[in-house]
């Protein structure tokens, strides 16, 4: 029986290499500020964080709420009111109970993202003082990754947010799929001065990805046909980390 795939279907190993190479890439720039001479007002700051992330819409309707790390690597401007940021974040989801199986008896996945956000932030009050409130928002390239690691049933599954619609052979239906995703951010947080060269910090944003769609008007083998259905995600990330 002819299986519908999704678009951007594909193992992901060579788009998460990507990913790593920048996750490095941005690590080995943290290392310019902490080397540097111990100057009051340095353009470069690194940022080191965790965040508990909540899903959204129809993506917390099939994951959990999830975690991961970031680092950013942010260049402020002359008058250190705005600047640009660079992101790299990681964030793990985990199945819900309650999630659609489609009839499996059994089933086990997990949600993946590496996210690369290119920024532009604000300070809100002058330089100098314990607190630095600031708003931040770009745009942002999204791999997300949707890994079936157990599954028992029918082979029969259509669903955008598990990248599979049609019938499949059941050893089919296991393995990784993803790709990458348009998306933007938008945000806020505060930052508390430690010291003359670090601060700690906590903030909240919104993420949202454009993901791919099953257009309606499509026959599954079961006799359903589809209506508009897309793989859109809304992330809530509040994090809490360092900044020198």
């Amino acid at each position: 029986m002819a299986c519908l795939l999704l678009r951007r279907v594909s193992g992901g190993v060579d788009y998460m290499q990507v990913a790593r190479v920048a996750f490095i890439s941005v690590a080995l720039l943290a290392l310019v500020p902490s080397a540097g001479s111990a100057q009051d007002h340095r353009p470069l700051h690194v940022s080191f964080g965790g965040a508990y992330v909540w899903n959204a819409s129809d993506l917390g309707d099939h994951f959990a709420n999830g975690w991961g790390p970031a680092i950013s690597l942010a260049i402020e401007g002359p008058n250190r009111r705005f600047g640009f940021q660079f992101e790299y974040a990681y964030s793990f989801f985990d199945i819900k109970d309650s999630a659609p199986f489609f009839e499996a008896t059994r089933f086990g996945a997990n949600h993946q993202m590496n996210q690369l956000d290119f920024n532009i932030f604000a300070n809100l009050l002058p330089p100098g003082g314990r607190m630095r409130p600031y708003v931040v928002a770009g745009p942002g390239l999204y791999y997300r990754l949707v890994e079936i690691t157990d599954y028992v049933g029918s082979g029969i599954i259509c669903d955008p947010f598990y990248y599979l619609c049609g019938a499949y052979p059941v050893e089919e239906v296991l393995g990784s799929r993803g790709g990458w995703d348009w998306g933007f951010n938008v945000g806020g947080g505060v930052g508390l001065a430690l010291n003359e060269n670090a601060e700690f910090y906590i903030e909240m944003r919104y993420h949202f990805v454009n993901g791919p769609e099953v257009p309606a008007g499509i026959s599954t083998p079961t006799g359903v046909t589809t209506g508009d259905a897309s793989a859109n995600g809304s992330y809530f990330p509040l994090m809490f980390g360092l900044r020198f």
